[in-house]
């Protein structure tokens, strides 16, 4: 435990950044924002604790990244601004009871602001293999001291976090959606990718839900959960059931075209954001914007052809948003 600057030691060896940030990247967790699975655990944290605020967070290489709901900050910060950065760099609980008292987080933002973080209780979300990824905290406006029952609340409650990490990572099915997990997607997709014989072509759909942190964030994460699985049925309805569909983020998804190049898969891409723009989803009105690419012959893996169709969404959205990108064939 460390409490106000007092660290305790362990035998353990760290793992390099290096290492860290690779076992993070292979769960393919820190892609979009809060998501109500952490959310649920966080508010258990809160009534279990006595705390007003509780949050799973990760650390990249240089943000922290908020997975759980935080109405009174940014889903991310900068890394040297989180207390949580501190927290990763061991395997025990960081107790910090008085922020004020320790000099190592006394003059961040979050500690020094009107009514701020007053009390820290971090635990790191340590996988099986030894690596940090981010910490599940607790935080109070008051100076809190813990009992030894409240360090097994919060140790079980960040090995709870990332037990749902890892099996969701190993899961073929994204469980909210029914679409194909990022993990099966990928593993399916590089399977298309490396059968493929010279003249062969494969598209690649990528589609970004317009603002949908507005309706997690006006309407509750409960309704973002039904626009993202509406979604996902209106995406099933318009395409062949041995089509390739994916969620790969929060509110990402990707849809791969065996046998399609650049043209034919523009085409579906768009017939499907207007199908999207036509229909309600969760009760309400939505877009998408699209990035669409094909395999090229310098691509070495599937990765290069998703790198491109997510880039081309971005496109989309710097472009104003429901629209398809690139522009192959005259909108109108």
């Amino acid at each position: 435990m460390v409490d106000s600057g007092a660290q305790t030691h362990t035998s353990r060896q760290m793992p390099s950044e290096t290492d860290r940030l690779a076992a993070l990247a292979d769960l393919h967790v820190a892609e979009g924002g809060p998501e109500a699975t952490f959310d649920r655990i966080a508010r258990i944290g809160c009534a279990a604790l006595r705390f007003p605020h509780a949050h799973v967070t990760l650390i990249t290489h240089n943000l922290r990244i908020a997975k759980s709901h935080d109405p009174s900050s940014s889903d991310e910060i900068p890394r040297s601004q989180s207390i949580c950065n501190f927290t990763i760099q061991g395997y025990e609980p960081l107790i910090i009871a008085d922020t004020l008292l320790d000099e190592r987080v006394r003059d961040l933002p979050s500690v020094k602001k009107s009514h701020g973080m007053r009390s820290y209780w971090g635990m790191p979300l340590t996988t099986r293999r030894g690596y940090n990824l981010g910490a599940f905290c607790v935080l109070d406006t008051v100076p809190r001291h813990p009992v030894q029952s409240d360090l097994e609340i919060l140790r079980d409650l960040a090995r709870l976090t990332v037990e749902c990490m890892e099996l969701r990572a190993q899961a073929s099915v994204d469980v909210l959606t029914g679409a194909a997990s990022r993990r099966a997607l990928y593993e399916e997709g590089s399977r298309l990718f490396n059968a493929l014989g010279e003249q062969d072509r494969l598209g690649c759909i990528v589609l970004d839900i317009d603002h949908f942190k507005l309706i997690n964030d006006n309407l509750g994460h409960a309704k973002g959960d039904e626009v993202l699985r509406d979604l996902a049925v209106l995406m099933h309805s318009d395409l062949r059931s041995d089509t390739p569909f994916g969620r790969i983020g929060g509110e990402e998804f990707v849809i791969l075209l065996p046998g399609e190049g650049l043209a034919g898969t523009y085409a579906a891409a768009e017939r499907l954001r207007r199908l999207l723009e036509a229909t309600r989803v969760g009760g309400l009105q939505i877009t998408a914007s699209f990035g669409v690419a094909e395999r090229l012959p310098g691509d070495a893996s599937l990765a290069d052809v998703l790198a491109r169709a997510d880039e081309q969404a971005y496109e989309a959205k710097r472009a104003g948003r429901n629209c398809t990108r690139p522009v192959l064939l005259a909108e109108g």
